[in-house]
C-alpha cells in the first residue's frame, strides 16, 4: 500500500466512531446541566504558551510536544487543554466565575500503547474563579456522576494535596535531606527531576525508586496551616457527597501548574496506563499567563482509554430548563444535593450554590447562570417542610411542599 496513517494515530468509523460521539454528546448534555459552556480554541497555539504553563522541565514539554516553525514563529499542537482555555479567557476578557467544557483532539509525541495515541481525544472541564474547597469536591462529584451516567464501572479515586509554593519550598529541603544518602540508588531521570522539578520524582515507575519514596517524607504531611485546612474541608465535602476515595500521598500529577488538591480516577483493567480522569486545583496559572490572580480547578478525561472498559452503548442526555439550588449553610448541603438530583433526573440543568457563601452572593451566581428558577432551602424551609422557589424573571417567590416538589418541576 502506498500510504498509511502515521504511527500512533487511528481511523475512526462505524461502531467505534458512534461510541465516541455518544460519549461526547453525553458530556455536552451532562455538563450543560451543571452550567458549563462549551469552548473551542485553535488546534495549535504559540509554543511558549505550553512552555510557560506546563513547565519547561516536564516530560511533555521536553519530549512530547509537536512543534513547528513558520516565518520564524514557533507553534505547537495542543498537548493539553487548560492553558488554551485560560489563554482564551484572558484574551477575550471574559467574566468570572466561569465554567467551560472542552472536547478536543490533543497531540503528544509519546510511545503509542493500548488506549494511548499520539492524536487523542480529551474531554475536560475548567471552573475559573472559585477558591473554596466545596468546588474541589464538586468537580470530583461531577466526574463520578458522569462516569455513572455513561455506564463506567470498577474505577476508583485517589486524592492528595500538594500544597502551595510556600509549603513546597520548605518540603523540598526536607526531602533533599532525606534523599542525600539515596542519590546513587535513584535513576538518572529522578536525579534530574530532583533538581529541576522535584515533585515529579514520585511519578517514576521504577520499583527501586518507588521503594525509596515509600519511606520518604510526603508533601501532604508538610502542608502549611491554610493548605491543611483546605484539604480537610475538601475531604469533608467529599464525605457529604458520598464519594469514596483513597489518599495517595505520592500522587503529584505531571504538570507544574497544580496547587493543593490533586486527584485521579483509575481503572484496574488498564494496566500501567490506568488513569481515566485526572485533575486538581491550579490557582497560580492564570496570573502566570498574564491574567488576573484567579483561583481555578478542573480535570480532563481520556475517552479512548475509558472506552476499552465500557459497554457498547453510551446513553444520551438532553438538558432543558435551568435551575439553581441555594442552601443557607453547610448543614443543608445533603438536602440540596437531593434536590439537584431530582431536578436532573427529569433532564433539566441544575447547579448548586456554595452553602458557605451568603445567600445574596448565591442568588447573584444564579442570575449569572441565567437560571429560570432558584430553589432556596434553609432553617425556615426545613421547619415548614417546603422549598422556596423564586422565579428569576418575575421575582415572584412561592413555597412548594417538599413532598410535591418533584411532581411540580415541569410546571415551574
Amino acid at each position: 500500500m502506498s500510504y498509511q496513517r502515521p504511527k500512533g494515530h487511528r481511523d475512526l468509523f462505524g461502531k467505534e466512531l458512534k461510541r465516541v460521539e455518544a460519549m461526547n454528546a453525553a458530556a455536552r448534555g451532562f455538563f450543560g446541566q451543571h452550567g458549563y459552556e462549551e469552548i473551542k480554541t485553535p488546534t495549535f497555539e504559540f509554543a511558549a504558551l505550553f512552555d510557560r504553563s506546563i513547565g519547561e522541565t516536564t516530560d511533555i514539554v521536553e519530549h512530547e510536544i509537536y512543534k513547528f516553525e513558520v516565518n520564524k514563529k514557533l507553534y505547537a499542537l495542543k498537548p493539553e487543554g487548560t492553558a488554551s482555555v485560560l489563554r482564551a479567557f484572558i484574551e477575550n476578557k471574559l467574566s468570572l466565575p466561569a465554567r467551560f467544557l472542552y472536547i478536543w483532539n490533543m497531540y503528544r509525541r509519546e510511545r503509542p500503547q493500548k488506549g494511548r495515541y499520539r492524536e487523542f481525544l480529551q474531554i475536560g472541564i475548567e471552573l475559573l474563579g472559585e477558591s473554596k474547597p466545596f468546588y474541589d469536591a464538586e468537580i470530583i462529584d461531577q466526574g463520578k456522576r458522569y462516569l455513572e451516567l455513561i455506564g463506567a464501572k470498577d474505577y476508583y479515586i485517589e486524592l492528595n494535596s500538594i500544597g502551595c509554593p510556600q509549603c513546597r519550598k520548605a518540603y523540598q529541603e526536607k526531602l533533599k535531606t532525606y534523599l542525600e544518602q539515596q542519590l546513587t540508588h535513584l535513576c538518572a531521570d529522578c536525579r534530574r527531576r530532583l533538581e529541576r522539578n522535584f515533585l515529579r520524582i514520585f511519578d517514576c515507575k521504577k520499583e527501586g525508586c518507588q521503594a525509596i519514596y515509600d519511606k520518604a517524607p510526603k508533601i501532604t504531611d508538610n502542608l502549611c496551616g491554610e493548605c491543611s485546612e483546605h484539604y480537610k474541608q475538601v475531604k469533608c465535602y467529599l464525605a457529604i457527597f458520598g464519594i469514596e476515595y483513597t489518599e495517595n500521598k505520592k500522587l503529584v500529577r505531571g504538570l507544574d501548574y497544580y496547587t493543593r488538591t490533586v486527584f485521579e480516577f483509575k481503572h484496574g483493567e488498564l494496566g500501567a496506563q490506568d488513569t481515566i480522569i485526572a485533575g486538581g486545583r491550579y490557582d497560580l496559572l492564570m496570573r502566570e499567563l498574564g491574567g488576573p490572580d484567579t483561583p481555578c480547578t478542573g480535570w480532563a478525561m481520556g475517552p479512548e482509554r475509558l472506552l476499552l472498559t465500557m459497554p457498547d452503548e453510551v446513553p444520551k442526555l438532553q438538558p432543558r430548563q435551568v435551575y439553581f439550588v441555594v442552601a443557607m449553610g453547610e448543614k443543608y448541603l445533603q438536602k440540596i444535593i437531593s434536590i439537584r438530583d431530582g431536578i436532573q433526573a427529569k433532564g433539566h440543568i441544575c447547579m448548586l450554590g456554595n452553602p458557605d457563601d451568603p445567600i445574596k452572593q448565591q442568588i447573584k451566581r444564579a442570575n449569572k447562570a441565567a437560571a429560570a428558577y432558584t430553589i432556596i432551602y434553609g432553617e425556615d424551609e426545613e421547619k415548614e417542610g417546603v422549598y422556596a422557589v423564586k422565579d428569576m424573571k418575575t421575582g415572584e417567590q412561592k413555597k412548594i411542599p417538599a413532598e410535591k416538589f418533584n411532581s411540580q418541576i415541569p410546571q415551574l
